[in-house]
């Protein structure tokens, strides 16, 4: 993406019109696919590494996966507006290589169906972890080194229900 459309004196900032790392992006949704794509191969890179500001404590994953979330609920609208601009134009359209433009688009439109519906399951899935990591937050620093005295009417944890053993490890096949 370059911003050589920024020197065109007829381009204006309105309300189609939005900046971008730099960039003045108009209504054409590959530019904005573009830097989803790259926001999200950057988002990886960033998490690779140990030591990255925003990137220490339960909570700093918990606010990724929550972007996330709300970007995979916008994939099957996504893909809603694919099928309704081929369907527009599908007169008009023709498979390159295929004898049966018609089985084509109607593969097209199953896949279509196929891509949201996993996309759906995604969310769903990513709304699990997010929830679960909701529920994470980091130890105090002093924590570690005073032990917490047992209150005292505590109940004590059967031994088939201690904290590193589970229920189905006792099943045997």
């Amino acid at each position: 993406m370059t911003a050589d459309h920024l020197d065109e004196p007829s381009r204006t900032l309105d309300e189609n019109t939005a900046m971008y790392g730099g960039i003045l992006m108009d209504t054409r949704p590959w530019l904005y696919a573009d830097v989803a794509a790259d926001a999200l191969r950057r988002l990886a890179r960033c998490t690779d590494e140990t030591d990255v500001e925003g990137w220490t404590y339960p909570g700093d994953g918990y606010r990724v996966v929550g972007h996330l979330v709300t970007l995979m609920q916008r994939i099957p609208e996504l893909l809603d507006d694919v099928d309704y601009l081929i369907a527009g134009h599908d007169q008009q359209i023709e498979a390159i290589g295929a004898t049966d433009t018609r089985a084509e688009l109607i593969a097209l439109y199953a896949d279509i169906t196929q891509a949201q519906t996993a996309a759906r399951a995604t969310t769903a899935a990513l709304g699990r972890v997010h929830a679960r990591l909701g529920l994470l937050k980091e130890k105090p620093a002093h924590a570690e080194l005073e032990p917490k005295p047992e209150p005292p009417d505590a109940p004590s944890i059967p031994a088939h229900r201690a904290p590193d053993s589970h229920p189905l490890d006792k099943i045997s096949i």
